[in-house]
């Protein structure tokens, strides 16, 4: 437990330093984002790789981490095939919606960006294919350290913390280490992290909580770039 104890403080404090001192260099000096995407990647997977080395090496197993035996509630297997079958289907026709119609995109775009993390988010095709990978990887990483590995460590302290405590804690930490999106960004994800635990709970797998973490990221790789429009606008009122 003392390798977990320095793990997740070395993340949650230093993850934010960090993430402030590279982004603001980023924002100031406009670094190559596929570069900035790589170097974003890497740090996670080499943070997952170090505490799956370690999960494994001291003899806990993959159920440990990635299941719950004693869950919140139940679904039967006809409910699950179902409400995954009915996500499948709403997340198809969001994508082909906002894929084949710019008003609703730049509608949809303007209500769920923010100007403090715009500099982030993909402009060109390539960029866009490339933030994929950053989607895939922000949902297995972050899901496994802040609700994965978090309920492990919390659950297993010297005194008992009820499940709302260890959900209101790891949510105020995953909110923590967005502290570059600002306030209001951390309050969001902080949240978001509050739905992605209660699931994690209730169902008793982690896939659930990646999965969904996967498609609220990937959401900006059909997301119009304000930035980009801003740009396209000015170049426009210039020409005329």
């Amino acid at each position: 437990m003392l390798f977990l104890t320095l793990f997740l403080i070395i993340i949650i404090v230093g993850y934010p330093i960090w993430d402030y001192f590279y982004l603001k260099k980023i924002k100031n000096n406009h670094i190559n984002k596929r570069k900035m995407y790589g170097q974003i990647m890497i740090t996670q997977w080499v943070m997952v790789i170090i505490i799956l080395a370690y999960w494994f090496l001291t003899k806990r197993t993959f159920n440990d981490l990635f299941t719950i035996e004693n869950r919140l509630f139940f679904f039967e297997t006809e409910s699950l095939l179902a409400l995954g079958l009915g996500a499948g289907i709403s997340i198809v026709m969001f994508a082909l919606i906002i894929l084949f119609s710019k008003t609703i995109r730049k509608k949809i775009s303007e209500a769920l960006t923010d100007e403090s993390i715009q500099f982030l988010l993909p402009s060109t095709f390539g960029e866009r294919l490339f933030f994929l990978l950053i989607a895939i990887t922000a949902g297995v990483c972050e899901e496994i350290i802040f609700r994965g590995v978090m309920l492990y460590y919390l659950s297993h302290l010297p005194f008992e913390l009820p499940i709302i405590a260890i959900g209101i804690i790891s949510s105020l930490l995953f909110g923590i280490v967005h502290l570059y999106q600002g306030w209001k960004g951390v309050l969001l994800t902080t949240y978001l992290g509050a739905v992605l635990f209660l699931l994690f709970v209730g169902t008793g797998s982690l896939w659930v909580p990646i999965v969904l973490h996967f498609i609220i990221d990937a959401k900006f790789v059909f997301l119009p770039n304000k930035k980009v429009r801003k740009r396209s606008n000015s170049v426009k009122v210039e020409n005329n």
